[in-house]
């Protein structure tokens, strides 16, 4: 029977504990993806990446939910999806870090290493507005608030991540939205990577941002790019 393969990590709620895998297959008859497409999600535990998750399952029913580890040994995904966040002690952008300070750097390295072994692609990463060259084109308070907040070191490792993936030589797509907001789907308006003319205000839905990340691993529209996208 054809099926879809969604494999994803979920990272651990603090340090000291570990990784769980867990892996979804769904029936042939009811998704809309290609046919014997697998994906695997890393960071399956942030908001997103549940949305993601949520969105991926959205356009199938799972009927199965085994091991990452022997489903990965039977198949190789076709893409992985990285929707990691470096977590804070709190939501507050001046609450400490509670991660290595190349935590998304180094998982995605290591996510670059096993694609190359297994064969598989293409990588679509979550990242943020503001990241590589939109940076530049961010407004000034927003780089202001970065800068003195310990929000500066998420964008640290972002860029980290950006420069590694890219000489890499693995496909890409380094999705970068503005600031993310729990409102319903809106349609996604893609901007250049380097983010000029967005607005100050400029938001996006983390439930879009999931659709748009699904849409970046079945379509090949936006591969070797980091768009910028907004609500």
């Amino acid at each position: 029977m054809n099926e879809l393969s969604i494999l994803y990590m979920r990272s651990p709620k603090s340090p000291t504990t570990c990784w769980t895998m867990t892996r979804i297959t769904i029936s042939k008859s009811h998704h809309s993806l290609p046919l014997k497409m697998h994906i695997l999600i890393i960071g399956g535990s942030g908001r997103t990446g549940q949305l993601t998750i949520e969105e991926l399952l959205r356009r199938g029913t799972p009927t199965s939910r085994d091991d990452v580890r022997a489903a990965f040994q039977v198949r190789v995904p076709d893409v992985v999806i990285v929707t990691l966040s470096a977590p804070r002690a709190s939501d507050s952008p001046f609450a400490a870090p509670i991660s290595p300070p190349r935590l998304m750097a180094d998982c995605n390295a290591n996510v670059v290493s096993a694609m190359k072994e297994f064969g598989v692609k293409k990588v679509v990463i979550l990242q943020a507005f503001g990241v590589g060259d939109s940076w530049k084109n961010m407004n000034c308070a927003l780089q202001l608030l970065m800068k003195k907040s310990n929000m500066i070191y998420q964008y640290e490792d972002h860029n980290h991540t950006d420069r590694e993936v890219r000489a890499s030589g693995v496909d890409f797509v380094l999705v970068r939205p503005a600031r993310l907001v729990d409102t319903d789907v809106q349609d996604v308006k893609l901007w250049p990577q380097d983010g000029k003319g967005v607005p100050l205000m400029a938001s996006a839905s983390r439930v879009s941002v999931a659709r748009l990340l699904v849409d970046a691993a079945e379509r090949n529209d936006w591969d070797n790019t980091a768009p910028v996208i907004t609500n």
